[in-house]
Formats: structure tokens, C-alpha cells, sequence
């Protein structure tokens, strides 16, 4: 597992940022004030507070060079800094934001957060992930966490053929999952040939 390191404040209001993969990718984490009652209120807020903070974010990648924080045709976040692509990725869950963005171009990843539901049909969910039935609650969110931010990254949905990638757990309170991961376009590409 890749070490972290804490970067200090964003400018989006009390936001932390932190550094990973020596530097190579750099996230922000923060939990949303006053958090709507209404589900779909409280997404649409969280969402709305991940996109400045991925700006925030991109703006400081960038370091005063053009940037620009973009969706694809499917909705999904990317920016452009200095003319280049840089893969950036977001997740919330429960009123906390995580967003992360690639210091590089050429780079993939994925960011993924989870609040530990013990109410959540674990056994049937393991399963899927090709863990025991047994699982804990602890282990399968860490799981679900790094697929998810697996796919995320690299668009492989089926975990026995997922990329074996080094993670992050990134700074979150205790009672969430989280992962980030990682991965040079070009081994992508060079691995997808190879599962041909």
C-alpha cells in the first residue's frame, strides 16, 4: 500500500489535501455542512460541493497554468490543465467528499468512499466481489472500496480480471471505506492487449 502525505488546507473551506503515489496523484477530503434532509437534496448538495473542490483542486495541480474542470458525454469528470488530460476522479458518501486529481497526463484513477452500512445485505454483496459469504462488514467495504475505484480508473468491472493495482485508504473517520488508485494509461492499454 502507497504511503500519504498531508498537503494542508484547500482552498475550498476546510477541506484537507494530501499527497499520494510519491506525489502523483493529489486528493481533498471535507464533510458537508448542514446536510439536507431530503436524500436527493443532500446528493445534489454533496456533488455540487465536489465539483468546486475538484476546481479548487485543479487550480492548485495546475499551478497557474490554464485549467479547466470538464465532464465527458457519460457525465464523468476530467480536466484539462496546460493543453493535456488529467484523469481526476470524485466520490461522496454521507455528507464527506473525496476528489482527487492526477499531478501528470497520461494517468488514471479512481477515488471511491463508502459509508459502513452494517445494515447492508453483506453475504449476497461479498459474493459478487468473490468473497466469502463470511466476510466482515470492515473487509467487505474495504473490498468495495477498491473495486469500485478500480473501475473507476479503468473501466474493468469484473474483479477476477481487475488490474492488480497498489491502493491508498485514504484519511476518512472510522466508520467509512475508502480507496484510490492509480495506473499509467499505457500499462492499460498494454494489459488490455494482452487479455485479448
Amino acid at each position: 500500500m502507497a504511503a500519504s502525505t498531508t498537503l494542508g488546507k484547500c482552498n475550498s473551506s476546510d477541506a484537507r489535501r494530501f499527497s499520494h503515489f510519491d506525489g502523483e496523484v493529489v486528493s481533498a477530503i471535507r464533510k458537508l455542512e448542514d446536510i439536507p434532509l431530503k436524500r436527493s437534496a443532500a446528493r445534489q448538495a454533496s456533488s455540487l460541493l465536489a465539483w468546486d473542490m475538484l476546481c479548487d483542486l485543479v487550480a492548485y495541480v495546475a499551478k497557474g497554468n490554464d485549467a479547466t474542470c470538464l465532464k465527458d458525454e457519460d457525465g464523468r469528470p476530467w480536466a484539462e490543465i496546460a493543453g493535456h488530460r488529467h484523469g481526476v476522479s470524485i466520490s461522496h458518501s454521507r455528507g464527506w467528499v473525496v476528489v482527487a486529481v492526477a499531478v501528470d497526463p497520461g494517468l488514471l484513477i479512481g477515488v471511491d468512499l463508502e459509508y459502513r452500512n452494517e445494515g447492508r445485505s453483506i453475504p449476497q454483496m461479498a459474493e459478487q466481489l468473490g468473497l466469502p459469504r463470511v466476510t466482515s462488514v470492515s473487509d467487505f467495504y474495504d473490498a468495495w472500496c477498491r473495486y469500485e475505484a478500480i473501475f473507476k480508473a479503468t473501466g474493468e468491472s469484473d474483479p477476477v480480471v481487475q488490474l492488480d493495482l497498489s491502493s491508498v485508504v485514504l484519511p476518512v473517520p472510522a466508520d467509512f471505506a475508502s480507496s484510490l488508485v492509480m495506473v499509467d494509461a499505457g500499462e492499460k492499454s498494454h494489459q488490455d492487449s494482452i487479455n485479448r
